[in-house]
């Protein structure tokens, strides 16, 4: 996990598992940081897996973030499965 600022802009370039723990993590470190209306991204190139943990981030940066500022990049096909399965698909900009 990767954190960085540009503009303005919060990009979070993940990868890997993203059970529990590391859901849990990733929120606190974003809790820390995001101020409200704040556009953030999260790259998932490499994600792999992710819990209903990692929804619950979603979530939180989402409404965070406000309306339209929260977008989610390269999710691999069984990722966005999940997101449908949840019936999040619709709430986030999925690229």
């Amino acid at each position: 996990m990767k954190i960085t600022e540009l503009d303005g802009k919060v990009i979070c370039t993940l990868d890997g598992h993203f059970d529990t723990q590391q859901s849990q993590e990733l929120e606190e470190t974003l809790k820390a940081r995001l101020k409200p209306s704040q556009p953030v991204t999260f790259e998932m190139h490499g994600v792999t897996y992710v819990c209903s943990g990692f929804l619950r981030v979603c979530v939180f940066v989402a409404r965070t973030a406000g309306a339209g500022q929260f977008t989610l990049l390269g999710m691999a096909p069984p990722i966005k499965r999940v997101f449908k399965m949840a019936g999040m698909s619709d709430l986030f900009q999925c690229e």
